[in-house]
């Protein structure tokens, strides 16, 4: 019986550099259930995860990004040589409640024919949707119907709450103990949620007021004491659409609320996006939502986001 178990994660501190020479991405790298080097081969979806699990198994593993980093989650669809190495690797960690829209039906094959899977979000407290949220039309289109937030690792403390199963599970892989790596990693996260912390300070008291691309931000938000006033897309996935009567009312509620900025990030409309900001009389912002930066790994992401943020708001 074929194992789906669920683990993710995010890491801090410097790792795009060793994610970009030790994994492929996208329809590059190796494949297989052992590396060119003899290693196990772990494959993660996006950039954020292999970045994570890079952190861990050090030069334990290869490890394979099959999400280039930039692209949209949301619809990217995959390669022949993406299917060959998710359906070849020693284990996949992907992020689960349909964020890889593309590529889950091969993800549930490759769990199906036996690959351990691991779903980041089955280790997590999810973050219930509220009345502040906007109505998730995306399952009506063929995408998921759970409903359930996917966008968890714009908070640390959630990195922090996966850390252990994700440990345990590339320790029954591997064949080694992660005791040093998962204690430094659980350090880093507590640091770097303070960091956020001292980030997000420099915003008003009542004015962190969130107009993003689609609902992305909704566990920043609750972590960091942040309102979603709403989402130029009304839906957790990108590649949802919207219309001019749900566009009329982003603009009376953004305009009512008097934000200080409509944040966008890949997947959004441009044009769109623009028109709101416009109507608005605010500034348009774009934020790294999905990707890491072009040098640092997830910490460099997080304060990037959070910085983007309230140097927006606080103008």
């Amino acid at each position: 019986m074929p194992r789906r178990l669920a683990v993710l994660a995010l890491v801090p501190l410097g790792a795009l550099g060793a994610l970009v020479a030790g994994c492929g991405s996208g329809g590059s790298g190796g494949s297989g259930g052992s590396g060119s080097d003899a290693h196990p081969t772990i494959v993660a979806t996006y950039s954020i995860l292999g970045d994570v699990v890079q952190q861990l198994v050090g030069d334990a593993a290869t490890v394979r990004v099959i999400i280039p980093n930039g692209q949209d989650p949301h619809e990217y669809e995959p390669s022949a040589k993406d299917v060959e190495a998710i359906q070849h690797a020693g284990l996949v960690v992907e992020n689960g409640f349909d964020l890889e829209e593309g590529l889950a039906s091969v993800l549930d094959q490759a769990a199906d024919d036996g690959v351990d899977v691991f779903v980041a979000t089955d280790h997590i407290t999810v973050r219930a949707l509220g009345a502040e949220d906007p109505v998730d039309d995306h399952a009506e289109e063929g995408g998921d119907a759970s409903g359930k937030d996917p966008h968890f690792w714009t908070d640390p403390t959630k990195m922090a709450e996966l850390a252990p199963d994700l440990a345990t599970a590339l320790e029954a892989v591997l064949g080694v103990q992660l005791d040093a790596q998962l204690a430094a990693f659980e350090s880093s996260m507590t640091a770097l949620d303070a960091q956020v912390r001292s980030i997000m300070a420099s915003v008003p008291v009542g004015e962190c007021k969130l107009v993003t691309g689609h609902d992305s931000l909704g566990y920043f938000a609750q972590r960091y004491g942040c309102t979603l006033i709403g989402a130029v897309i009304p839906s957790l996935s990108s590649s949802a659409e919207t219309s001019a009567q749900a566009l009329a009312e982003l603009h009376d509620v953004a305009a009512e609320s008097g934000v200080r900025a409509i944040f966008t990030e890949v997947g959004t409309p441009k044009q769109i996006a623009e028109q709101v900001a416009d109507e608005v009389g605010v500034p348009l912002v774009a934020l790294p939502s999905h990707n890491l930066p072009d040098t640092g790994g997830y910490a460099a992401y997080l304060t990037d986001l959070a910085t983007k943020i309230a140097t927006a708001l606080s103008s």
